[in-house]
């Protein structure tokens, strides 16, 4: 069977310099979406996103040409942290995240749900929905999409199972405004084996009985270069992992799958990033090449 439309296929790309110089960077290695940082995701003090920085960013974005935008929130947030001081300052930082995205026109917001630090996974459950509704109820005419992001269950992550991220949902007062990010690699870590045919099946019936498939937003595409339930996060080039290609060959194929907009993680840098895009998009259209060569760099983002 030959896809008869391209899948969405981007990456991560570079806001140094400014947001509004992503989409250029974007466009240059053939991204068609793309996930970025809208401030320095390492620290808490971030400058105030200006008008014309938006205003500059729409521009940018038109010009490249580049389809759906994702924000990924910064790795300091803890919206599952049982010490009330911390979660206030996590959940001061997520609603200027939400506030920046709002601005920028940004269609969704991806962010890892929290760690509960030993309180226990309902508490930690309860933090993390008692901290979105909150979100909501500050931006309630906001359009961008909130995205819960699977985890490889790596400490005391919430939201490593499709059950955990069906709890936090359960728990929110607007439900509809939320949707879910696949990790490839997180969700192979945590257990789910989506690298054998029969493994991506189950995986995906039970992602359909626990969440609906109408959830999914977006993928994170990564191999993994730890095993099966390793529960750790390490992301490896596509295809030359613990997963493998063949299952991606199955993302970008499967009417279940191909639909979400897909954003490359990989250690890859910009020129791997462009070559991983081509290869994706050409299995999309049912040519799958052998894999291009990339040598393996640092995520530099």
């Amino acid at each position: 069977m030959t896809p008869q439309a391209t899948p969405e296929i981007g990456c991560h790309v570079s806001t140094s310099g400014g947001v509004d110089k992503a989409p250029a960077r974007g466009k240059e290695i053939g991204a068609r979406c793309m996930q970025v940082f809208t401030r320095n995701q390492m620290s808490w003090k971030v400058k105030p996103l200006e008008r014309a920085e938006a205003e500059a960013f729409a521009k940018a974005r038109k010009a490249a040409r580049i389809g759906t935008v994702m924000s990924h929130d910064s790795y300091l947030i803890n919206l599952g942290s049982p010490e009330p001081a911390k979660r206030r300052r996590s959940i001061d930082a997520f609603e200027a995240e939400m506030a920046r995205c709002t601005m920028l026109g940004v269609d969704m917001l991806n962010f890892h749900p929290g760690a509960h630090m030993g309180a226990g996974l309902d508490t930690g459950i309860g933090h993390i929905a008692d901290a979105l509704n909150g979100v909501c109820e500050a931006f309630p005419d906001s359009p961008v999409k909130l995205v819960l992001e699977t985890t490889a269950g790596q400490g005391s992550t919430v939201g490593r199972t499709f059950g955990e991220l069906a709890d936090i949902l359960g728990r929110l007062a607007a439900p509809e405004r939320f949707g879910i990010c696949v990790d490839t690699a997180h969700v192979f870590a945590a257990g789910y084996d989506i690298a054998t045919e029969a493994g991506w099946e189950a995986t995906w019936q039970e992602f359909d009985a626990v969440l609906g498939m109408d959830r999914l937003c977006a993928f994170h595409v990564n191999d993994s270069k730890v095993p099966l339930g390793a529960h750790v996060d390490r992301h490896a080039l596509i295809g030359r992992g613990e997963i493998g290609k063949d299952a991606f060959v199955r993302l970008v194929t499967d009417p279940r799958t191909r639909h979400a907009p897909m954003f490359l993680e990989t250690p890859a840098g910009n020129e791997g990033y462009a070559r991983e895009i081509r290869w994706l998009t050409d299995a999309s259209r049912g040519r799958v090449r052998p894999l291009p060569r990339i040598t393996e760099q640092k995520r530099g983002y």
